[in-house]
């Protein structure tokens, strides 16, 4: 693949222009916020607001039974603080998110197939390029636009989606991503350590490493999951002058400018994608911090984000770089040394409720587990889903080369999709209307566990609708989305330990496309 200088490269100049544009937009929203004299860093700044007062409703810190979402368990972390006051929400203010969210989604998904199905014919090494396809300034378009009427929205009927669903829903998208990635880049890093990744050849790695075949499905298909995940949390909250909400913005930006530069070098970036997943360690830390109360420090929750967050750095993230690889792997513990020695200087003065230190180091270990629980059960689920997918292919016995669904099929398929999707929002929406009243934190795990799980339905539909190619047999198939052969009976299902030759090259090339995007 023959090199070319960054600044001749397309796709840098439009990586380049993305951060441009949010940085104007974040510029945008904190001087049209100023110009209105909005202040409202958080509900605990309710009566020292000029304007707070006149905007919303205050936390409920003092419960209010009867009132719905105001009172209960965990009732101040369940109400979201920036949202229009019940008595003046209209069904103008309902229509204009709702239409606007969902035409963002719809068009952002239609982008996305139109260029899988585009670019399905061609090899790794034709697909990724330094220029820019139509798909790529379809979708940068789209997302700028948007980005817009988000910004105009804000100043015109204020609310969001956070009036209608549940703020667990929207916290637990984002997480939910940050999980699958971690499956997303498991053949390049390895789950700790950098260990055990595809360029491991010992025995031990080979026993032990996950079967690639569920990793790469879930590859091939991750964009519409990651677009869900994006664009629902963007609609979820208004553009608001806060740091929380600057950076939140400026994360959901950079996830759709990443999926917005598909298909080409940039977006294989392995120094701007570990961007890409760490950026929630500071935005959650940030947030917490902005959103915990001046005279709360025994209570507030940025400890655990921070630390917890960046727990999965030092364990698993960091090693997306590649020069883990070319210095001895002794050193890869270096960064969790430096990670504990400051973590535990920090909880040696950070108190509980009661004031006690030292006894929170126990809440750094929560986010870790939710990452590394729920990507093994993200893993098996893609895994069932490979072998429902053989099994009923193989009933019906071998099909021809490439053979493409019908219209209607891949209508069907698509609606299939979608309808997942709506059951997601759906059941986050009842949890908002029906006012359940379950602690925030124990919703978002739970959430982040259905949403995983309609993302791996959702695959399965669309699974169906790219070119295919045939099985070699009625025992054994071969996937043109580089999952692995699967043998099969009537009696099990036993995985090869090899791949096949168009598997290793097709890796081979995406490889050396790759390696050209660890520079500029």
């Amino acid at each position: 693949m023959e090199s070319v200088s960054w600044y001749k490269r397309q796709d840098f100049w439009a990586w380049f222009a993305g951060i441009v544009f949010i940085a104007a937009l974040i510029g945008a929203m904190f001087g049209f916020g100023a110009m209105r004299g909005w202040d409202a860093q958080s509900g605990y700044t309710h009566n020292t607001s000029a304007t707070s007062r006149d905007r919303f409703w205050p936390e409920p810190y003092v419960p209010e039974p009867g009132v719905k979402g105001r009172y209960g368990v965990g009732a101040d972390s369940r109400w979201y603080y920036w949202k229009l006051p019940p008595d003046q929400v209209t069904a103008f203010t309902r229509l204009f998110m709702w239409l606007s969210y969902v035409g963002h989604q719809l068009l952002m998904w239609a982008g996305i197939l139109y260029s899988q199905l585009a670019k399905a014919a061609e090899t790794p090494n034709e697909k990724y390029s330094t220029k820019l396809g139509k798909h790529n300034y379809i979708l940068l378009g789209l997302n700028v636009f948007f980005h817009l009427l988000h910004l105009l929205q804000t100043h015109i009927t204020y609310d969001a989606l956070a009036q209608d669903v549940s703020i667990a829903s929207s916290q637990s998208s984002v997480i939910m991503m940050l999980v699958l990635i971690v499956l997303l880049e498991y053949k390049e890093r390895g789950m700790i350590f950098g260990w055990p990744s595809v360029h491991d050849n010992g025995s031990k790695s080979r026993k032990v490493r996950f079967s690639y075949g569920p990793i790469n499905l879930f590859r091939k298909y991750h964009g519409y999951a990651f677009a869900w995940a994006v664009i629902y949390t963007f609609w979820y909250h208004p553009m608001e002058n806060t740091w929380g909400h600057a950076l939140g913005f400026a994360h959901t930006w950079l996830v759709m400018l990443q999926g917005s530069l598909v298909y080409t070098n940039m977006h294989l970036n392995r120094y701007w994608r570990l961007l890409l997943e760490i950026w929630v360690t500071w935005h959650g830390g940030v947030v917490a911090y902005q959103t915990g109360g001046p005279d709360m420090l025994g209570t507030k929750l940025w400890p655990m984000f921070v630390f917890g967050f960046a727990l999965v750095l030092v364990l698993t993230q960091i090693f997306s770089l590649p020069f883990w690889r070319r210095i001895p792997w002794w050193t890869r513990v270096f960064p969790l040394v430096v990670y504990l020695a400051i973590t535990i200087w920090c909880y040696s003065w950070i108190p509980d409720a009661q004031g006690r230190t030292w006894v929170r180091m126990q809440e750094i270990i929560r986010i870790p587990a939710v990452y590394y629980l729920y990507a093994l059960m993200a893993f098996g689920l893609l895994y069932l889903i490979l072998y429902i997918d053989r099994r009923c292919n193989n009933s019906r016995g071998s099909y021809d080369i490439k053979k493409k669904p019908s219209i209607a099929a891949q209508v069907m398929f698509i609606m299939g999709s979608v309808f997942v999707y709506a059951v997601m929002v759906t059941l986050s929406a009842l949890l908002q209307i029906l006012d359940v009243q379950i602690d925030l934190i124990a919703l978002m795990i739970l959430l982040v566990g259905v949403f995983i799980i309609g993302v791996c339905i959702s695959i399965l539909f669309l699974k169906q609708i790219m070119l295919r190619q045939s099985a070699v047999g009625p025992t054994e198939e071969k996937h043109s989305d580089s999952e692995e052969y699967v043998s099969t009976s009537k009696l099990n299902v036993k995985q090869t330990t090899t791949y096949s030759t168009y598997d290793q090259t097709k890796e081979k090339d995406q490889d050396a496309v790759t390696t050209k995007t660890e520079r500029f």
